[in-house]
C-alpha cells in the first residue's frame, strides 16, 4: 500500500485515505478483533450483561473492519494483492451458503463467485507463496484460509490438466 504517513487533504475520497491504509496493519488489528470478539463471545453466557455488550460492540467493529478492507485499494504488490484475493474469498465464504428463497441461478450464481474467488486467491498466492507467510504473521486465519485457496487451486489446475 502506499505510504501511510503521506498526508491527506481535506478533500480526498474515502477511497483515496483507503488507498494510503497500511494494509498489514488492518489484517493485524482485524485478526485482534477477531480474536477479542471471540473471547468475548465465550464470556458472554455467563450472565454478566456487560460481557454481551464488549461483544456486540466488538462484533460491530469487526465487521466494519472486514468492509472497508475489501474496499480497499492494492498497491499492486504481491502481498496487497494476495492479501485481498485471500480476503475476498474468505469473506465469499459466508455468502455461499446465503438463503437465496429458492432462486436457483441466485444459488448458482454465489456458489460460482465463491469458486472463482477460491481459484484467484489460490492462483495468486501460488505464485507468491513467501507472502502468505508474512499476511499469517499478521492474521493467522487469513493465512490458513489462503493456504486452504492454493491447496484447491492446485488441485483444480491438476484435475483440468487430467492428472
Amino acid at each position: 500500500m502506499a505510504d501511510a504517513t503521506t498526508a491527506r487533504s481535506d478533500a480526498a475520497s474515502p477511497d483515496e485515505e483507503l488507498r494510503l491504509s497500511d494494509m498489514d496493519r488492518i489484517c493485524s488489528l482485524i485478526g485482534e478483533a477477531d480474536r477479542y470478539c471471540q473471547s468475548a463471545g465465550r464470556h458472554q453466557t455467563r450472565g454478566f450483561t456487560g460481557f454481551a455488550a464488549i461483544y456486540d460492540k466488538s462484533y460491530s467493529a469487526l465487521c466494519e473492519g472486514h468492509l472497508n478492507l475489501l474496499r480497499a485499494v492494492p498497491d499492486g504488490s504481491p502481498r496487497d494483492l494476495v492479501t485481498l484475493a485471500g480476503h475476498a474469498c474468505m469473506m465469499a465464504d459466508q455468502i455461499a451458503s446465503l438463503d437465496v428463497g429458492g432462486n436457483v441461478y441466485m444459488a448458482r450464481m454465489l456458489e460460482g463467485i465463491h469458486a472463482a474467488l477460491i481459484s484467484i486467491s489460490g492462483s495468486v498466492a501460488n505464485r507468491f507463496p513467501d507472502q502468505v507467510d508474512v499476511i499469517a504473521s499478521h492474521w493467522p486465519e487469513l493465512g490458513q484460509s489462503i493456504r486452504n485457496d492454493m491447496s484447491v487451486a492446485r488441485q483444480m489446475i491438476a484435475e483440468s490438466e487430467g492428472r
